[in-house]
């Protein structure tokens, strides 16, 4: 006879930002990520449950300041003491908004922010500095996503995934305005502002959106629950990129525009809601065998 049982989880709203580049700089020189947690702010909220994910450099932001992410783990040893599963598993996702909001943003360089939300089986041990392949979180059930060498394959195999959701967003064309008649020039201290118009991002759009995993059973010893973002128009190398002689050219607005993308990021809560039962023999060989060797 099983009983009803809930986890829920709430992650907070994010702040994210490059900072401006100068013209002909490609990478962000003073980028910024933290919790929004002002309740006066835009999207601020002040409850989460989750905490950055920390790279090799021990800061939030990967060394080239396009991928973060934040994660929660939830402790279900009490499973494995009753020998228990949660069963008929259902996952719920709720966003304080849709779509990221792109507060001060122009002249953003093309491709797609990428957010993965992901609910895993097992204990990542995300509290060791790097390890985690972020910008490949969308690949989870697919491919290992710590320590992708084998070592350590945790993430690659789709049991593991109980629930995966990729996210794609780009510059809304529609709620962009140009200078000089919609908007000043924001070309910096040695730009030429008539080589190029200054487009402000006033929306982004999503473009893409996929959900997976296999939400089956739930056992111990826990959960991890992660929410991956990947920033690439935060990098301008692909308009400074040249082919052969002659052929491409850098982008003027690379080399006359300073940019900078802004980035808040709503607040997303989760409900795991599902039945608890004993385990079978089966079940119990089959689940801890595979989710104990590997955590």
């Amino acid at each position: 006879m099983g009983v009803p049982r809930m986890i829920q989880g709430q992650f907070g709203a994010i702040d994210y930002t490059t900072g401006v580049l100068p013209p002909t700089i490609t990478t962000p020189q003073s980028p910024s990520v933290a919790f929004n947690e002002n309740p006066g702010a835009y999207m601020g909220v002040k409850r989460h449950n989750d905490q950055f994910y920390l790279h090799a450099n021990g800061q939030p932001l990967e060394t080239g300041a396009i991928n973060f992410m934040t994660y929660d783990y939830i402790d279900l040893r009490d499973l494995l003491e009753e020998k228990a599963c949660m069963d008929d598993v259902v996952i719920n996702v709720q966003r304080q908004y849709e779509l990221p909001y792109p507060a001060v943003s122009y002249n953003i360089s093309p491709g797609n922010i990428e957010e993965t939300f992901l609910v895993l089986l097992g204990d990542f041990d995300l509290e060791d500095l790097g390890g985690f392949l972020v910008d490949g979180a969308s690949r989870a059930g697919f491919m290992p996503l710590k320590d992708s060498t084998g070592a350590d394959s945790q993430g690659g195999l789709p049991f593991e995934v109980l629930y995966r959701e990729v996210r794609q967003y780009v510059q809304d064309p529609s709620q962009n305005f140009l200078s000089p008649d919609q908007m000043g020039s924001m070309a910096g201290p040695t730009g030429d502002p008539s080589q190029a118009s200054t487009r402000w991002v006033g929306n982004f759009r999503m473009t893409s959106r996929t959900i997976g995993g296999y939400p089956d059973l739930l056992v111990g010893p826990g959960l991890t629950v992660i929410r991956a973002w990947s920033v690439f128009p935060a990098n301008r190398t692909s308009q400074a990129i040249i082919g052969q002689a002659g052929i491409d050219s850098i982008a003027d607005e690379l080399d006359h525009l300073q940019m900078q993308l802004s980035l808040q990021i709503p607040a997303l809560q989760y409900n795991i809601v599902g039945t608890q039962r004993p385990l079978t023999a089966t079940e119990t060989a089959t689940y801890y065998s595979n989710i104990l060797m590997k955590s």
